[in-house]
């Protein structure tokens, strides 16, 4: 291929007489002393409140308030924030201070506990306890659907044979669940003899 030139280089933007506009072209000399992009670091992305230290004095006295006096009122509040924070708005700081004590009048004037990270003793103890409950709610879940289809007076001709015994494939087709799991809850319920 033979190498392809720009046909018109323009040292500034220019505009013709029939009003095309002709950008200016660089030299790729010209661009090889600019910084890399990617060494500029992006801005952190936290919420304002969190770098907002007037907040968060509001509520520590809050807190502290909570702690001597019990229940503090909004005019407390308020008049620690004008006291302290002159420079802020009076409509802002008022605006913080209702947030925070409609945050602990929400919570009943108490103050969080702060998160203890648990043992691997208790998360194990708590992922048992979680599976133990995953079974006994399947159980009843599995149960109720037996039942259902048992209880249901226009199902008992395709349920049972002649003779009266439970057909356990139909009544696992019908609940949707495995024919053994049915057969299991039929002998705990005492309907099928036991083999």
């Amino acid at each position: 291929m033979r190498e392809q030139r720009p046909t018109r280089i323009h040292s500034k933007p220019s505009v013709d007489a029939k009003g095309t506009y002709y950008p200016r072209i660089y030299k790729l000399k010209e661009l090889q002393g600019l910084k890399s992009l990617s060494s500029n670091r992006l801005p952190r992305a936290t919420a304002d409140k969190f770098d907002d230290f007037t907040f968060w004095a509001i509520k520590f006295y809050c807190e502290d308030l909570i702690k001597s006096q019990g229940i503090p009122s909004a005019s407390q509040l308020i008049d620690f924030a004008l006291d302290n924070f002159e420079g802020k708005e009076t409509s802002t700081l008022k605006a913080k201070c209702r947030s925070v004590w409609n945050y602990y009048e929400q919570r009943n004037w108490t103050i969080p506990v702060p998160y203890t990270k648990k043992d691997k003793g208790e998360v194990m103890a708590t992922r048992l306890e979680h599976i133990e409950n995953v079974n006994k709610n399947r159980v009843l879940k599995n149960q109720n659907k037996i039942k259902a289809v048992l209880d249901d007076i226009f199902l008992q001709e395709e349920i049972k044979f002649k003779n009266g015994k439970y057909r356990v494939g139909k009544i696992a087709e019908l609940a949707e669940i495995h024919r053994e799991t049915v057969a299991k809850y039929l002998k705990e319920m005492n309907l099928i003899e036991i083999k």
